[in-house]
């Protein structure tokens, strides 16, 4: 289990740091845009890479973001609960949330596979779409791995207690 979390939390690191890379591009996308179209002539497709690069910025930062609870949680009524219950509820939640994740990735793959054998671009750049969709249910497959650690530790959690 030990080796199992270390694993998926150094895959969460990874992609976090993908979706770092990907807010310093669109920064550096926009500010040289708005320069060089004060100087000369703005980028072309800066809409394109923009809307590309923000799908793999949310996507990938999702599971690093999971690892360090930083998803909004209303816990008003199951903080009033023991803690057996807490982890219990936790435990429902949780598994819940892996399949429906683990769903989204399975289904943005099988999209992806789509757009690949339809040969579907983007209107300005003519990029494939279907490596981006690729990516985002790769980020959506490392979240659910990350809720399923956390799944195996309020089950734990429920037993010990």
């Amino acid at each position: 289990m030990v080796y199992l979390e270390r694993a998926v939390y150094l895959l969460s690191r990874w992609s976090d740091r993908v979706a770092q890379g990907a807010l310093v591009t669109i920064m550096l996308l926009i500010v040289g845009n708005v320069l060089l179209r004060i100087a000369w002539e703005p980028i072309l497709g800066t809409y394109d890479l923009v809307s590309f690069l923000g799908a793999v910025l949310i996507s990938f930062a999702l599971a690093h973001c999971a690892v360090q609870k930083g998803h909004v949680a209303v816990g008003v009524v199951v903080e009033r609960l023991s803690q057996r219950t807490q982890a219990i509820t936790d435990s429902i939640t949780g598994i819940l949330s892996v399949g429906v994740f683990a769903m989204i990735g399975w289904q943005c793959i099988v999209y992806a596979t789509k757009l690949w054998q339809g040969n579907v671009l983007s209107y300005t750049l003519l990029v494939p779409y279907f490596p981006l969709v690729y990516g985002v249910g790769f980020g959506c497959i490392i979240l659910s791995l990350v809720l399923l650690v956390g799944f195996f530790k309020s089950v734990a959690k429920a037993v010990k207690k």
